[in-house]
């Protein structure tokens, strides 16, 4: 098969990874798995990046089904990606059995089918409920961290303002991840001014509804936690998890919020954004298009 044809066809996967709101790790990991069997150069990779970091409007997800309905008709094509899907299915222990049958059965339906753009359809969610149906699973070793870590800071402070937290276990874990993301970024200078804790205080409380008195606890475990260093893979992988990819997006504001708090938005402030939204899968150009609404925020 032609490496165009290769594009054409990993473009489409991407689009269907997106068709829940995000590409999650495991689905990444498929798609990366396509790349090394398909032996794209860097220069094919990076052509496919943009479709990996942000879903593609409707209209062009029509161009590009109609597209990869017109090239893969060979039977050669066919061939090639069934190969392809069948030597990843031996590879990845994460695809199950009944997913690994679901395979095969695609396979001879696709050996004997003419490709057509109703057949696409069943194609599309197969791919959907086969390949990327794998979710990631909560991290064990971080829900322990803050349970012990996190969670008793919280206990400790809490007996000594005795003032018990209202909020679940659950959601005071979802609270700590998301602060001390916010409290990295206050902090990327070396410290936290009252400008930035002001601004952390606003995007939790925007967020969740605390009782009196907690959220004073909570922001002074998550100061504590950006001050003494986290595990930045882990927490972002946790976060990603636990929010949705449109909660996420509504965030991001809140990052650059605290990072204008104090009049200004750092180089150093902004390449710790940069970061945090990239590992939260945050396309290039909603990061611009949030930071120039802080920019002009803080002008008026």
């Amino acid at each position: 098969m032609k490496k165009f044809k290769k594009l054409i066809f990993l473009k489409v996967l991407t689009v269907i990874a997106w068709a829940d709101g995000e590409v999650t790790n495991s689905e990444l990991n498929v798609l990366k798995s396509f790349y090394r069997k398909f032996n794209l150069s860097k220069a094919q990779i990076k052509e496919l990046d943009p479709y990996v970091l942000a879903p593609l409007p409707k209209k062009e997800q029509e161009e590009l089904f109609k597209q990869l309905i017109a090239e893969l008709n060979s039977p050669e094509d066919k061939i090639e990606i069934m190969q392809a899907l069948q030597s990843m299915t031996q590879a990845d222990l994460n695809i199950k059995e009944e997913e690994s049958r679901l395979i095969e059965q695609f396979t001879l339906w696709l050996a004997k089918s003419t490709f057509t753009r109703r057949s696409f359809g069943k194609v599309r969610n197969f791919l959907k409920e086969t390949l990327f149906k794998v979710r990631p699973e909560k991290n064990p070793e971080l829900v322990r961290y803050f349970k012990q870590r996190v969670l008793k800071k919280i206990e400790i402070k809490s007996a000594r303002n005795q003032k018990k937290p209202a909020l679940d276990e659950e959601t005071l874990y979802k609270i700590c991840l998301l602060g001390t993301l916010l409290a990295s970024v206050a902090h990327v200078d070396g410290t936290i001014d009252k400008a930035e804790k002001k601004a952390l205080k606003k995007v939790l409380t925007d967020q969740f509804a605390f009782a009196a008195g907690e959220v004073k606890i909570l922001l002074q475990v998550v100061e504590e936690q950006a001050t003494e260093g986290f595990d930045f893979h882990e927490a972002a992988t946790e976060f990603n998890r636990l929010f949705t990819h449109k909660e996420r997006l509504a965030l991001v504001d809140g990052f650059f919020a605290i990072a204008a708090a104090d009049g200004d938005i750092s180089h150093d402030e902004t390449e710790e954004i940069r970061k945090i939204t990239k590992a939260l899968r945050v396309s290039h150009k909603q990061f611009i298009d949030s930071k120039v609404r802080a920019l002009k925020a803080n002008k008026g």
